[in-house]
C-alpha cells in the first residue's frame, strides 16, 4: 500500500512540479505562454485517453508488470529534457510521461484490487487509495515549491523525477505481489485499444475548445451540455419500446451517474489547483514556497469530506449526500469567482476548503458500490484520471486565451497581470461552479436515493460490486 501511495504521489508530483516550474522552463528555454500550455495540455491529453488501455494490458500481462514498465518508461521520460534542452524533446518527453502515468494509476489500483480478499479489508484499502489521490493534488505543492526554491532549475525537476521512478521500479518487486495474468484477456487489449481512440478525440476536443478564442460562456455551455444530457436521456428509457441506447443508460443510470459525478468533480479539482498556482503567484505575487502553503490546508479539505459524507450518505443516501457535497464545492468556486475575489495567502483558503470539502466524493469508492449504484472502483479511478485530464486542459487554455488578448510588453506587474488574467482566472471559477452545479443534478437524476448500508462483510460480491448491481453481470440498478 505505502509504495502504491508513493507511485500516485508522483504522477501527481509531476504534474503539479510541472506547473510550478513553468515559469522557470520559460526563462530557461525560451518558450511562449503558449508553448507552455501545449506542455500543460499534451500530458493531460495522454493522460486522459490510456486509463482503459492501460488497464486492460495488466489484466493481460500482469499489473505489477505493467506498473514497472510505467514507472521506468515515466524516469526515462523525465531524464530526456534534462538531457537535451530542445524543445521537441521536452514536447514528447511529456506526452510519454502522460502515458506512463496513465499506466501507473490504473494499475496501481488494480494490484490494491487483486491483493486484497472482497470485503471491508479490501474497502479500507480502497477507500484510503482513493484518498490519498484525493488529497495528492493540494499536498504536493509545498514540497514541489520547496524543491523549486532551493534548485533555480528546471533539470533538477527531471532529475529528482527520474531517480525516484528507478527506485520506486528497484522496489516494486520486493514490496509488491504480481496479479496473475487473466487466462483470456487478450482479446480485451484490442478492444481497449478501441477505446483510446474516443477518449483521446474527447481530450483533444476539450483541449482545442479551452485554446479557442471562444467565451468562457460557451466552453461552459459545452461542457454542461456534454456532462447532462446521457444522463437526461436516460429517462427516456424508463418508457416501453425506446431504442436499447435510452434503456441501457437507463438500466445503468446509477453506474453512469457515478462515473460522470467523479469525472466533473475531479475535473474542477485538478484545474483549480492548477489555476490557483498560476493566479497566485501572478496576481496574489506569492512565491513559489508561499503558494505551497497557501494551498496545503485543502488536504484538511478533503479529510474532513473523506470523514464526514459516508456517515451523512448511510443516514441521507448517495444521491443527496453527493448532491449536498457538489453543492458546498461550488459554493467555494463562487467565493473565487466574485469580482473583488483576491489570490493572496489568506484570501484562498476558505473557498478552497469548501472545494475540497466537496471533492472528499473522490474517496467513496466503496460507498458508491454499497449503495446498488453499480459503479465499480476501476471505472471510478478511469473516470477520476480522465476528468483530471480534462480539467488541466480547460482552465489551462481559459487561462492562455485571456493572456493572448494581452501583448507580453504590457505583462509588466501585478497590476497589469490583473488586468489582463483577472477575468480569465474568474472564467475558470465559474466553470468550476458549473462542473459542480451540473455534478448535482446528474447525482440527483441517477444515484440511489436509499441511506447507503455500512460496511460490513459481502458474501454476494460479483466482480468487485454487490451481487444484483450494475456492476455485476445480468443484473441491473432498479
Amino acid at each position: 500500500m505505502v509504495l502504491l501511495a508513493v507511485a500516485q504521489f508522483l504522477v501527481v508530483f509531476d504534474t503539479m512540479v510541472f506547473a510550478l516550474g513553468l515559469p522557470l522552463i520559460a526563462r530557461d528555454r525560451q518558450l511562449s505562454f503558449a508553448g507552455l500550455t501545449w506542455l500543460l495540455s499534451v500530458y493531460s491529453v495522454c493522460f486522459a485517453a490510456l486509463p482503459v488501455f492501460a488497464g486492460a494490458i495488466g489484466k493481460a500481462l500482469g499489473q505489477r508488470r505493467v506498473l514497472m514498465g510505467g514507472l521506468a518508461l515515466s524516469s526515462v521520460a523525465a531524464a530526456a529534457p534534462a538531457l537535451s534542452s530542445d524543445a521537441w524533446v521536452l514536447l514528447a518527453s511529456r506526452a510519454v510521461q502522460g502515458l506512463a502515468a496513465a499506466a501507473i494509476t490504473a494499475c496501481a489500483l488494480a494490484l490494491i484490487d487483486s491483493t486484497h480478499p472482497a470485503g471491508p479489508g479490501r474497502d479500507r484499502a480502497l477507500n484510503v487509495h482513493f484518498a490519498v489521490v484525493a488529497c495528492a493534488s493540494p499536498a504536493v505543492v509545498l514540497p514541489c515549491s520547496m524543491l523549486l526554491d532551493a534548485s533555480q532549475s528546471e533539470n533538477t525537476i527531471f532529475w529528482v523525477q527520474a531517480v525516484a521512478g528507478l527506485v520506486l521500479v528497484a522496489l516494486a518487486p520486493v514490496a509488491l505481489t504480481e496479479s496473475a495474468p487473466v487466462p483470456g484477456a487478450g482479446p480485451g487489449v484490442g478492444r481497449a485499444a478501441l477505446a483510446v481512440v474516443p477518449l483521446g478525440f474527447l481530450a483533444w476536443f476539450t483541449d482545442w475548445l479551452g485554446d479557442r478564442s471562444l467565451s468562457a460562456t460557451t466552453v461552459i455551455t459545452v461542457a454542461v451540455a456534454g456532462a447532462l444530457v446521457p444522463s437526461v436521456l436516460g429517462w427516456f428509457g424508463r418508457r416501453e419500446g425506446v431504442p436499447e441506447l435510452f434503456a441501457r443508460l437507463y438500466r445503468d443510470r446509477g453506474a453512469f451517474g457515478a462515473y460522470t459525478v467523479v469525472a466533473l468533480l475531479a475535473a474542477g479539482l485538478a484545474g483549480v489547483v492548477s489555476a490557483l498556482t498560476i493566479a497566485t503567484q501572478l496576481l496574489g505575487g506569492l512565491s513559489p514556497m508561499r503558494v505551497g502553503w497557501a494551498l496545503l490546508p485543502a488536504v484538511a479539505g478533503v479529510v474532513l469530506g473523506c470523514v464526514a459524507l459516508p456517515a451523512l450518505a448511510a443516514r441521507v443516501g448517495l444521491a443527496a449526500t453527493v448532491a449536498g457535497a457538489c453543492g458546498v464545492s461550488a459554493v467555494g468556486y463562487v467565493l473565487l469567482s466574485l469580482p473583488g475575489a483576491g489570490y493572496g495567502f489568506g484570501d484562498v483558503q476558505p473557498p478552497l476548503l469548501l472545494i475540497a470539502f466537496g471533492c472528499g466524493v473522490l474517496a467513496l469508492p466503496a460507498g458508491f458500490a454499497r449503495s446498488g449504484s453499480g459503479a465499480l472502483p476501476q471505472g471510478l479511478n478511469s473516470s477520476r484520471q480522465f476528468g483530471a485530464g480534462l480539467g488541466v486542459s480547460l482552465f489551462a487554455g481559459i487561462i492562455q486565451v485571456a493572456l493572448e488578448r494581452t501583448p507580453a510588453s504590457a505583462l509588466t506587474g501585478v497590476h497589469q497581470y490583473e488586468v489582463s488574467l483577472g477575468g480569465g482566472v474568474r472564467d475558470c471559477f465559474e466553470l468550476g461552479t458549473a462542473l459542480c452545479l451540473t455534478a448535482a443534478v446528474v447525482a440527483l437524476l441517477t444515484l440511489p436515493r436509499h441511506p447507503v448500508r455500512a460496511a460490513g462483510p459481502e458474501p454476494g460480491v460479483s466482480g468487485g460490486a454487490p451481487a444484483g448491481t450494475a456492476g455485476s453481470p445480468g443484473s441491473s440498478v432498479r
